[in-house]
Formats: structure tokens, sequence, C-alpha cells
């Protein structure tokens, strides 16, 4: 096995697949073998190939007889205990049985996102039922997709669908949830092409996970119901908003292709009628975030939106409000915001089931109350209020926002440390420190409202 990387390749013959295939860039292997195999190919090819020429006839280096450039070491797969596997303790895995059970992909993600250097993976197959529900939340996405496009060519709607080239520039009047999934896509696929370039396959995967449920199906599927409109043929902001949707979602098959080859495969064919631009999802271009346009400022209000509308949750929460019943709600927060979510009272009506804004010129406190840096919420509904169990979360509240601002005025007043950290930690300190003491004046006075 140590002449394995010429070999196949008809050495001693320098033919045309030895000159293109060795050397290879990457051999993946355990750290158990290192010596017994891995070393081997390394002496055996150094020895072997130096006497066979390079492609342009000229002397091969002991460089490029080297059998691959780089060697990725992975851990051991072990039982959920971390115990080594063997049939004495009876706690071998098989894998073909957990691959009928849970599918090919699902396992493949799973390995991927324990793929952590330096670290063996506990193969728990709790984790790889999660995966599964992965797989079947790509299915359901994707299933909406094709019926909002049957729905747009009975209305006349032309799908434009053809090799992506990189996105760089939206419509003027393209919605903040379009221009906000476009700049995450963008972040992703920086994100998972640094950890790919690093073998971080846990992270990578990590992150395209967190992008595909978290992001677009949780909070962008749920708000281009509002804009797809198709009783009104021509509507530009059913057209940006369709064009968009499958967009960014036949991208988001090309990021989450390396890690559910399968499922991907047969989506992206399905999505393109089974006539695609090239043969497979694995010949197209891996999206890279140049090939789509950088929204700061729509990152940063649709941030502050869903904050606000996870705010506006947890007191519906609290305060027992029916989940199909609406409520109005209390703000005192910014002309900025105030703007903000003027503009986007729809999406607070739809995914915090929201009939009523009021604006307030003073900050709120209370028990029904969130309070944070940027604003002060309160959800409208009469409801008889835990007093000990709101006097209980409080007092938590305030012992770790405590916490927070005596490490913050340790590490602030600690002289060698602000003498020798950059400016911006510094001030990132401070603006934090300054965040936390306004949190905790509030949650004083919310509780201080309750005794």
């Amino acid at each position: 096995s140590g002449l394995l990387p010429f070999t196949v390749f008809g050495w001693p013959e320098a033919g045309a697949a030895l000159e293109a295939f060795y050397p290879t860039e990457l051999l993946v292997t355990g750290f158990d073998i290192l010596f017994f195999w891995v070393a081997r190919m390394i002496m055996l090819g150094c020895h072997f190939m130096l006497d066979v020429p390079m492609a342009d006839g000229s002397k091969r280096t002991l460089k490029d007889a080297v059998p691959f450039k780089e060697v990725y070491i992975h851990g051991l797969v072990r039982d959920a205990d971390r115990q080594k596997m063997s049939k004495t303790k009876g706690n071998v895995i098989n894998p073909i049985e957990i691959i009928e059970r849970f599918g090919t992909d699902a396992v493949r993600y799973t390995l991927a996102s324990q793929a952590s250097p330096g670290t063996d993976i506990a193969f728990n197959e709790q984790r790889t039922e999660g995966y599964r529900a992965f797989a079947n939340k790509i299915w359901n996405a994707a299933r909406f997709l094709f019926m909002q496009i049957e729905k747009a060519k009975e209305a006349g709607y032309k799908i434009r669908l053809g090799e992506n080239l990189p996105v760089t520039v939206l419509p003027a009047e393209t919605p903040l949830e379009t221009r906000w999934i476009f700049a995450r896509l963008s972040v992703v696929s920086a994100e998972v092409e640094t950890a790919l370039n690093n073998y971080r396959f846990d992270e990578a995967s990590a992150a395209v996970y967190q992008f595909f449920w978290g992001e677009f199906c949780d909070w962008y599927l749920e708000l281009v119901k509002l804009r797809l409109n198709f009783d009104r043929p021509g509507n530009a902001e059913t057209a940006i908003t369709l064009a968009s949707l499958v967009g960014v979602f036949e991208a988001a098959l090309r990021l989450l292709s390396p890690f559910m080859p399968f499922l991907t495969e047969e989506v992206w064919h399905a999505l393109y009628d089974n006539e695609p631009y090239a043969k497979s999802i694995a010949l197209t271009r891996y999206p890279q975030a140049s090939d789509f346009p950088s929204y700061k400022d729509a990152e940063e209000n649709m941030a502050l939106l869903q904050d606000l509308i996870v705010s506006i949750r947890g007191l519906r929460k609290d305060a027992a409000v029916p989940e199909k019943e609406f409520a109005p709600i209390r703000i005192f927060t910014n002309n900025h915001v105030v703007a903000l979510v003027d503009a986007n009272r729809e999406m607070l009506s739809r995914l915090a089931r929201v009939d009523a804004v009021d604006f307030m010129e003073g900050a709120l406190s209370g028990a029904n109350v969130r309070n944070t840096p940027k604003f002060d919420v309160a959800v409208v509904y009469e409801r008889q209020i835990d007093v000990a169990a709101e006097t209980e979360r409080l007092t938590k509240e305030l012992a770790r926002l405590s916490k927070g601002l005596e490490a913050a005025a340790k590490q602030l007043g600690n002289e060698a440390f602000v003498g020798k950290a950059p400016a911006h930690v510094v001030e990132g300190l401070k603006k934090q420190q300054a965040e936390t003491q306004l949190l905790y004046d509030k949650a004083k006075t919310a509780l201080e409202a309750l005794q």
C-alpha cells in the first residue's frame, strides 16, 4: 500500500495520468496509521519517483517526489461515551445500519459537524437524528419554493433560471429582508470558504446549518410570504422577491452540497426541471462572498428587528397571550428605530402578532417590559402578574449583570492591560460596560416597581 500513490497511475511509465495526479494535493487519514502507512508512502515516493521526469522533461526534485502536499489527520470515531469501539466491549456501531435508518447525508453531516482538529468524534444517534430533521427541512423549503414557482408560472411571471452569475447590486426597491438575506449569504460564504481552506469542516457545516435553518427558513421564508402576491400580474415587489428567493435557495444548495451531496443533487436538478446548466451540482461554482451584495445597514436593521420580535415573543409567553391572538405593544426608543418599526409593521404583525404600536416618550419599566440598549418594549395585555416569579427573574438578572460590571471594571482598571490592548478593544469594553450598566439600572427599577 505504500506504493499506491504512483502505481495506480501506470508507474514506472511516465504517462498522462501520473503527470496529472502526482503529487496530489491532500491525504486524509487517521493518526493511528501515520507511521505504518503515511510515512512509508512518503519514503517510497521520494525513493522511486525521483527517477521519473516531470511533465516538461525536467528532473524531479525531492519536493515533487513527495506523494502529497498536505496531510489532514482526522480523529477516530468513538461511541457516545467516547470509548474506543471493540467487539469485546460490544459497542461497535455498524455504519450501514445507521445509514439505512437516518440516510447517508444525515450521517455525513454528523461526522462533518464533529470534525474538530485534535478531538475524536463521539458518535451519537441523537445528533444524526437531528441532521435527518435538517434534511427534511431542506425538502420542505424546496417544496415551498416549487409551489411558488408554479403559482408564478400560472400568473404569467417568467422564472429566470440558468447559470448563476454574481449578483452584486439589487434594485433600489428591494425589501429589507431580501437585502439582508443576500448580505448574510455573502458573509456566510466567506465564513465557509475560510473554514474549508483551514480544514475546519465543523465550523463550515455549522455556518451553513445556521444560515439555512436559522436565517433562511426561520426568517426569510416567513417574510417573503408577505411579498408574494400572484393575484396582481407584473407586481414588481413579487417579481424581485421571487427572483431573490430562487437565487438564494439555489446558492444555499451549492453551499450545502459538500455536506449533503445526494439531497442537494436531487433538489438542484428538480429546480432546473432536470435540465440544469451543469451535469452535477458538484461541478458548479462554489459560492464566494463577492458573488453577493453586502449591505451592512440591512444586517444591522434586520438584527434590531429580530431582537425586537424575539423580545415581544418572550413577553407574550410570559403574559400567557394565546398564540393566535394579536396584542398591541409600547416602545420607547430613538428616532431611527421608530422609523424602522413604522416601515416594517407588517413584519411585526406576521412574526410577533402585533396589531398596534404605541411609541412612548419616556423609558418603560415594570414586570412586563424588556429593556435593551436600543429600546424598551412592553406587550399590552391584561393578566395577573406572578410577582414572585418575576421578582426571582429580575433578581437573577441583576446578579448576572452585576458580575459583568465587576469583570469589566476589573479589566478596565488594569493599567497593564489598557496600555497594551489595541484601542478598539478598550473602546469596545467601555461600550459594553456602558450598555451593561444601562440594563442593570433598568432591571433595578423594574424590581423596585414590584416591591
